[in-house]
This record gives C-alpha cells, structure tokens and sequence, in this order.
C-alpha cells in the first residue's frame, strides 16, 4: 500500500490581528458598534471621482496662480500651497477607504496548497508574508485568479516529489512562499518556491516547435519570459491541476489589463520567482509629462527608469528600419512615440530629441519624444468609457490648463511600434 502524503504544513509570518485584538480587553458593545459603519462601494467610488475632480481644480488654479507676480500676490500662492497639500491629504485619505489587506486573498491559499499537495502526493510548507499589506479593493479581487493559476503552477510543475526532492539533497519537504510589500506606489506581490526551477533547454525547444524568435544567448530571465506567450506550454499532460494546458498567458494579460507587469526569475535545480508589480489604485497614478510636438503624454513613472540625450554614435540601424540605442553597452530598441500615434511637427532627429529608457514585463526599451515637462500625480479617467480602445493607451488625464493627456500603456507600446514597422515592410 502506498504511503499517504501529510498534508501540508502552513507557517504564518506572523501573528493573526483578530488573536492580538481578543487577547486585549473586550470593548462594551456600543462602543464596538460606533467603531465602523457599512457604505456601499458605489458611494466611496463616487467620493473618489469627485475628490478627483477637486485635485485637478486646484491643479488648474496652482497653474494660473504660478503666471502671478510673487510680489503682489504673495498671500495668495502661499494659500494656494496649503490648498495643494490639504487636496492631496483629502485625496490620499479617501483613497484608503478603498484598500483591503492581502489577508483577504492569502487566507484562501492555506486549504488550497493542503489539498493540492495531498493530490499530487507531495509535501509542502506554505508561508505567508505581508498579510497586512493594503491594495485597492478593485484590484484586491481580481488578482485573486492569476496568484491562484501561478500556486497550483508552483505545487504541479515546480516543487519535485518527495523522492526527488531527497535525490537532489533538498529537505523532503517544499517550501512555498506568497509575500507582498509596498514598493513606492506599488505592491509587489511574489509567489516563491524551492522546487526544481525551470527547464531551459525544455522550454527554448518548446518555443523553437511554435516557431516562435529565440536564439541560444538569451539570458535565463528572458527564457522564462517564454511562458507567459500566448498558448505557451511544456506539459506533457493537461491536467486539471495548473493550467489545464493553455500556459500562463491569460495570467499576463490579467495582470497588464490592471496596470501591471510580471517577472520571473528561476535557477534550474534551486527554485522560481515570480514577481508581480501593480499599482496601489487605478484611480490616481504618478506619472512623467512628455511634449511630443504640441502633444502631452503621460509615462507611468514606475516605468521609468532614466532619460537621456542620444549621441549619434549610439544609435544602430537594423533590418526593417528600426533602430537600437547604445546605452553603457546594451543595446535597447528605439520606439519613437511620434511614429506610433503619426503626432505631426515632432523633432524626426533622434539626437535633436530626448530618450526615456522604459521598463516593463522584464524588458528594457528606449521611447523617443521631443521634451521632458516633469512629474506629477494625474487623476486617471477611464478612455474606454469615454471614447473608444486606442492601441498603447491605457487611459487618459486632465492636466492643469484643462488639456487632456493620454497616458502610455508602455508594454503594449513596444510591441505597437513593431507590428507597424512590420506592416510598412510588407506594404
């Protein structure tokens, strides 16, 4: 008779709030009861809007007040920035109405690895990190399917069997990491574990047999990159376990379509990261002006990660007319942003021109445009809603002057360019 699997262990990173709140002094009923009320979602969400509406108000009149002569009008711009930091602290309060801790996502996976474990016959510790860590609501639910996709992914295809796991010198039992932390305006949000890491040789064959670009210099990074394709598989069985066999493309665009980017890294033998960034809201987003000609864009600024004046001798021309950009020895492909969205009168010389290295799912790109105005938080407004989907925009702003901006979907812009230049080659 084979031996059964113990289920898998759970480890919590640290104490639950609900102990440490029932180990103090119990509260008088009434006095609980005063502590919270219930709002409807719809009604904190139009809060949100109309504060919203209040930051580029006050946005505008910081703009005019800035044309005024320091002299004269000195009590009114010094009221202007206590109006400024009063708007952004409104701003920042209400938007924390919307956040809910990871607890609520991590409190599903401890069952779930248990069971899972127990099916494929494997022993797992699961260990949770950053319960706490805050993310908005919206967010919070929808990123509930992609974790639970990259775990069942974790518990069939990277964590080895016990007897492997002993052949190989690891501890029989395997360790499974969810950990989330604050980054800035993210949440970095990480699914880890201590299995057999991904297969390289596997998975460049793989991608040679769907004939997709790979070539033997591409670094472990940018391999593992490979799973995330579209229709992307190695398993030799589709199973109900994991992905069923359609591979973790769905898990990237769920994760895109929130504003966010994946990474991996994974050392064969010793284990795999995966890593997700996403914004804390998709109600306001830090971000960099650029001038192209007479437009505005806006670059999410957690994806920008220098801007420079490009030198003659860096840029290197390639087949089908497009370009790389020389930067301390790497060799960036160049999107001008004029030529993707055909923006009239810009600086066509790239040297005349500012570049932003930009960064996201992994990849490093250089953008093109005529000049940096700086940055600022925006009030993202949904463009779909208003308008229509436009390739490489995610969504739009009102800046100060009332002029609307469009705000750069930067992992789709890459991609944009080169079906573009693709499409003038064959024409």
């Amino acid at each position: 008779m084979a031996p059964v699997a113990p289920p898998a262990v759970v480890a919590p990173a640290a104490k639950s709030a609900a102990h440490e709140h029932h180990a103090g002094r119990e509260k008088p009923a009434r006095e609980r009861e005063s502590t919270s009320i219930r709002v409807a979602v719809e009604k904190v969400d139009q809060l949100i809007n109309l504060v919203g509406e209040l930051v580029i108000t006050q946005s505008m009149l910081a703009q005019r007040s800035n044309e005024l002569d320091p002299v004269n009008h000195g009590d009114l711009i010094t009221s202007m920035g206590q109006l400024q930091r009063n708007a952004r602290d409104l701003q920042e309060s209400v938007m924390s109405i919307r956040m809910m801790p990871m607890e609520y996502v991590f409190s599903r996976f401890p069952r779930l690895v248990r069971d899972l474990a127990g099916k494929l016959g494997k022993q797992v510790e699961l260990t949770l990190v950053g319960s706490s860590t805050e993310l908005d609501k919206s967010l919070i639910e929808r990123i509930i399917d992609p974790l639970t996709h990259l775990v069942r992914n974790s518990l069939d295809h990277g964590i080895e069997m016990p007897e492997k796991r002993l052949e190989a010198g690891k501890n029989v039992v395997g360790n499974l990491i969810l950990s989330a932390e604050h980054q800035g305006g993210n949440i970095c949000i990480e699914v880890t574990d201590d299995g057999a890491g991904l297969n390289r040789e596997r998975i460049l064959a793989k991608a040679i047999s769907q004939g997709m670009a790979v070539n033997e210099n591409m670094t472990d990074d940018e391999v593992g990159m490979l799973i995330f394709a579209p229709g992307f598989s190695t398993a030799e069985q589709v199973t109900d376990v994991s992905g069923r066999g359609v591979g973790m493309d769905v898990v990237k665009r769920n994760i895109q379509e929130m504003g966010g980017h994946v990474e991996i890294q994974s050392k064969q033998g010793s284990g795999t990261t995966i890593r997700i960034l996403l914004p804390l809201t998709l109600a306001i987003l830090d971000g960099m002006s650029v001038r192209v000609a007479g437009e505005v864009f806006i670059l999410p600024l957690n994806a920008v990660m220098e801007s420079l004046q490009p030198r003659e001798e860096d840029l290197h021309p390639l087949a089908g007319g497009e370009r790389v950009l020389e930067v301390r020895g790497e060799y960036l492909p160049l999107v001008e942003l004029w030529k993707v969205f055909d923006v009239e009168g810009a600086k066509t010389e790239a040297t005349q021109g500012i570049v932003v290295i930009l960064q996201s799912a992994g990849r490093r790109y250089a953008l093109l445009v005529d000049q940096l105005i700086g940055q600022h938080q925006v009030v993202v407004k949904n463009l779909e809603s208003n308008y229509r989907k436009v390739p490489g925009i995610s969504a739009a702003t009102i800046l100060g002057d009332g002029s609307v901006a469009l705000i750069v979907d930067v992992s789709a812009l890459q991609g944009l360019n080169r079906e573009q230049r693709m499409a003038i080659t064959a024409a």
